[in-house]
């Protein structure tokens, strides 16, 4: 009975481990500075999901409701939405196309993609990806700061008011 209990617990790990490894799969893109940028919008975006969605929809010229809709209906992580946006733009495609055709071959991963719609490692159109890419996250970061300055500002003048009422 030990040894069922051992090999099933095993089992489970290698289970969880495996699962986890193709979640990672799924953000590759063959380049590891876009990877790097992808996690890192995905870490900004869940910090303030509806500033991400309305700076892509701003950037991207892509109504809010239909980036919250793919990512929704498709499954797509932050940098998956992202992604699917910025290859939208570059082949003129719809967002909801691009998605799909993600979806349908979602274990190949966005630098597959890339090379089925002619983005080629180091070219100009993959270079400037690799820009906007750094760029979104760099006015997500700048957001971020400026919205926790505002809150810390609000807290501050919230503690005077609260001081001069004492008196």
């Amino acid at each position: 009975m030990k040894k069922f209990l051992t090999a099933t617990t095993c089992l489970v790990f290698l289970g969880l481990f495996l699962h986890g490894s193709t979640s990672v799969q799924q953000m590759t893109t063959g380049d590891t500075r876009l990877d790097s940028l992808l996690g890192n919008i995905n870490e900004q975006a869940k910090a303030d999901p509806k500033e991400f969605i309305r700076l892509l929809s701003q950037k991207n010229n892509v109504p809010e409701e239909a980036l919250q809709q793919v990512k929704d209906q498709f499954g797509l992580s932050f940098g998956d939405t992202y992604m699917a946006t910025a290859f939208s733009r570059i082949s003129n495609q719809p967002l909801d196309v691009v998605a799909e055709a993600y979806n349908r071959n979602r274990g190949q991963g966005w630098g597959v993609m890339a090379m089925n719609m002619g983005i080629k490692p180091g070219s100009p159109a993959f270079k400037a990806l690799k820009a906007n890419a750094h760029s979104h996250v760099d006015h997500m970061k700048t957001t971020a700061k400026l919205k926790k300055k505002q809150q810390e500002q609000e807290m501050r003048k919230e503690r005077e008011r609260g001081r001069k009422t004492k008196d």
